[in-house]
């Protein structure tokens, strides 16, 4: 009786089951794909927070790319050494950070797309009052020579035409851990001379700023001051949990939605003032 009780039980919870869930009842159910974590952090006009929500120019084109790939993603706060760091001690990451240059080093632990993005010249910020003391036409290593106090962002690569160029100097270089709008308040105070930023990135932290504006001089890199192997490229740079497979959808998707080789006419970077 016990027996025909259990049997009785057993059918009762089966027929309860909703129709499709019955024909699926000795089947395991399909894993729903995982989502791609898109690390970012703020740096604008590049990437942006503003109360929790995610922009940014690199941004918008990487969300353009993932929907081309149909890859799903969510978009995370994270600094920059913390993204390296999970990147070179964690195989299975299965995650992505837009707009990193593509070096020997990166290659150790990380997988890089196509390019997303092709930079303006890079540029040096000095105060206005310092500017007198540089020479026409020397690019860096006019910089360099001048004895100004250069402060450079720690952690940061310049491009490889920018480093092995600092690596060789034997200039003083102080490096810092704050970020490229505090280098800038850090000029217009007297604590440092002049630092090197992207062109993009200096010209719309001192848009935002008239004090900055009329206290720095933006000098950008070309001419006669031009560095060679410019101008870089911007790349996703993915965790090894990311397979070959899902960077080759990434890549057709960079192919189609951004071009080839994009440039600040095929991402929306913004104007310069």
């Amino acid at each position: 009786m016990v027996a025909g009780l259990a049997l009785a039980a057993a059918l009762w919870c089966l027929l309860a089951l909703p129709a499709p869930a019955r024909a699926e009842a000795g089947q395991v159910a399909a894993p729903s794909q995982r989502e791609l974590a898109i690390l970012a952090f703020h740096r604008p006009p590049y990437y942006t927070f503003d109360h929790g929500v995610a922009g940014g120019f690199l941004i918008d084109a990487v969300r353009r790319v993932l929907d081309a790939a149909h890859i799903p993603y969510h978009v995370m706060e994270m600094p920059p050494k913390r993204i390296v760091a999970l990147f070179e001690q964690n195989v299975t990451a299965y995650s992505c950070s837009p707009g990193w240059y593509h070096t020997r080093e990166r290659d150790q632990f990380a997988r890089f797309s196509a390019p997303i993005y092709r930079n303006q010249p890079p540029a040096a910020v000095l105060r206005a009052d310092a500017a007198h003391r540089l020479t026409e036409g020397k690019g860096l290593t006019g910089l360099l020579a001048a004895g100004l106090r250069m402060v450079l962002r720690d952690g940061f690569s310049y491009g490889p035409a920018l480093d092995e160029a600092l690596a060789r100097s034997r200039a003083p270089v102080y490096r810092s851990t704050s970020d490229n709008a505090a280098l800038l308040e850090m000029l217009a105070s007297g604590r440092y001379d002049i630092t090197l930023m992207e062109q993009e990135e200096a010209t719309e932290l001192l848009r935002r700023s008239p004090r900055l504006l009329q206290a720095l001089q933006l000098l950008p890199l070309v001419g006669p001051n031009a560095l060679p192997g410019q101008p870089q490229t911007r790349h996703l740079m993915c965790g090894r949990g990311v397979d070959e497979a899902t960077m080759r959808r990434i890549d057709d998707a960079i192919a189609a939605v951004l071009g080839d080789m994009p440039d600040d006419t095929a991402v929306a970077a913004p104007a310069t003032p």
